[in-house]
């Protein structure tokens, strides 16, 4: 922070600040009627859930959000084939917002809601119908613009002195909603016999994203997995992996080439359709983009007249502080025994499926650390049945981030996803291969105290001494001497010969000084 002085007042400053940091927690519950031409249900085996559409909006007092949770629900019929029924659940919820008066209403509201399916199950009312609940947990961050003013009066602006000082403060940008269309093919053999497609299931790797004027640059993958099988044999289904490179520039309001950025998408309405020799894929990927950059805020610490007794009252403020952001991706390379994961000896591996949780952000060695948890759901043929197991496996992700140790990551915001993932089982093992997506965004606080108002009484002249010798202790500085005898930090310098120091409040700006003319 560099500090210095100089006549007159400072205007209104703005930052942006958090209006508020809420949690909530909404329960779904829904019943679904499979349609005629799928099978009956004889075991549920899991289902998936994905928040695919968040729609906001920030009213007088509250924030409201609506939106559609996607289901996929895995379950085996009596015919002892794997099926997949897709149903959809619609959301809405309300969270209370509290907006202090020195912010202002109306201009540079920043609205970021993290929704996450937290758990989900099933229960099956009937060979035909589904029970499902779901919980969703949500994460309201609502952030404005902030005024910082000082109450001055009763001394003329000529007779100010002001010791000013500079912080960073983040701000934050969360971009709009960008729909990609994208397909592919996949060959198949034609005489292996009917081909069909059990599930499908897509996630969005971004893994680059970069900031230009006005829009968030992103580079990535949408990966593709599908669970097939040939209906003519008894062989066990078999996992078809895909991936659809995609550029798009996602708009994003006050983004620029300066700022930091990272960015995150889901998949929703994929379907599969399968033709003679090939496998057509077309899915639709939503991306959410976030930029982030610190800016140079000046305000005032510190104040008096030179023509006037006063007295001031300081506050203490908080600035948030951008430490960055991460895209990136790692990798989970993990075995364990079967009897660990619960999976019973014998058993035959068709299906595993993961999902991270992340539990905390901790710094070590100098470089940030994301820790979490792995729910992993295998799908196994035991005997003439299908059942499911599940088991947790652990992850850590090192960011390329160094450690700040003057601003400490206080607030954090990390998506972890699992882009694909693979398990070899033998008799006595069942080992994981998983890549991981992570898209993150990191911020720090300082704190400073600053000048809130100051008041004086009526501008009186010195009718002693022309000039007064002052021996300063070893505590004071130039502009503590200053304002003790109310003479002007420049007036003080130049009479006597004082060498520029960074700032007047600086403990070296009165170093080798005995005594002072003021």
């Amino acid at each position: 922070m560099d500090d210095y002085t100089k006549n007159g007042r400072s205007g209104r400053v703005r930052v942006q600040a958090p209006i508020c940091d809420r949690q909530t927690v909404t329960e779904l519950s829904s019943d679904f009627t499979l349609p005629d031409y799928q099978p009956e249900i004889k075991r549920l085996l899991r289902i998936r859930a994905v928040v695919t559409r968040v729609d906001k909006y920030i009213g007088v007092g509250s924030a409201e959000f609506s939106g559609a949770v996607d289901y996929g629900i895995l379950y085996s019929a009596s015919d002892g084939g794997l099926y997949c029924a897709n149903e959809n659940c619609e959301f809405q919820f309300s969270v209370p917002i509290e907006m202090a008066s020195d912010f202002e209403l109306n201009e540079g509201l920043v609205c970021d809601a993290e929704i996450r399916p937290e758990t989900v199950s099933g229960r099956v009312a009937s060979p035909r119908k589904i029970s499902v609940k779901c919980r969703l947990r949500t994460r309201v961050r609502l952030f404005g613009t902030k005024l910082l003013e000082e109450d001055i009066g009763g001394a003329p602006a000529d007779t100010v002195e002001r010791l000013c000082g500079s912080a960073e403060c983040a701000r934050l940008f969360v971009g709009g909603t960008e729909t990609l269309q994208l397909g592919d093919e996949i060959l198949c053999d034609p005489q292996a016999g009917d081909l069909r497609v059990i599930n499908a299931e897509g996630q969005v790797f971004v893994a680059e994203a970069t900031a230009g004027s006005g829009a968030v640059n992103c580079r990535g993958e949408v990966c593709l997995k599908l669970l097939c099988c040939i209906e003519s044999n008894d062989a066990l289904p078999t996992v078809q992996l895909r991936r659809i490179p995609f550029h798009a520039a996602i708009p994003t309001d006050g983004a620029e080439v300066n700022c930091e950025c990272c960015a995150e998408g889901v998949c929703s309405d994929l379907h599969v359709t399968v033709e003679e020799g090939r496998i057509v894929c077309e899915v639709s990927a939503h991306l959410q983009a976030y930029a982030q950059r610190n800016e140079s805020v000046t305000f005032t610490r510190d104040l008096y007249s030179t023509a006037a007794e006063g007295e001031c009252r300081y506050t203490s403020c908080v600035f948030s502080k951008s430490l960055g952001c991460v895209n990136g991706n790692f990798s989970l390379n993990t075995a364990i025994s079967l009897e660990e994961a619960g999976i019973p000896a014998g058993a035959a591996l068709i299906d595993l499926s993961v999902t991270p949780t992340v539990s905390s952000l901790e710094c070590e060695r100098g470089k940030y650390y994301l820790l979490g948890k792995c729910r992993c759901q295998a799908v196994l043929r035991e005997g003439d049945e299908t059942v499911t197991q599940e088991f947790e496996l652990p992850f850590r992700y090192e960011t390329d981030q160094a450690c700040d140790d003057g601003a400490p990551v206080t607030d954090y915001r990390a998506t972890v996803e699992a882009i694909s993932c693979r398990a070899r089982m033998d008799s006595e093992r069942i080992g994981v291969d998983a890549e991981l997506a992570v898209s993150m965004l990191l911020r720090g606080e300082s704190r400073f105290d600053m000048l809130a108002e100051a008041h004086f009484s009526e501008t009186d002249s010195d009718a002693g001494a022309v000039y007064t010798i002052c021996y300063p202790s070893r505590e004071d500085t130039l502009w503590s001497v200053a304002k003790r005898y109310r003479r002007s930090v420049g007036a003080v310098s130049e009479l006597n010969s004082l060498a520029g120091s960074p700032a007047a409040d600086a403990p070296d700006s009165l170093m080798g000084v005995k005594y002072l003319i003021v």
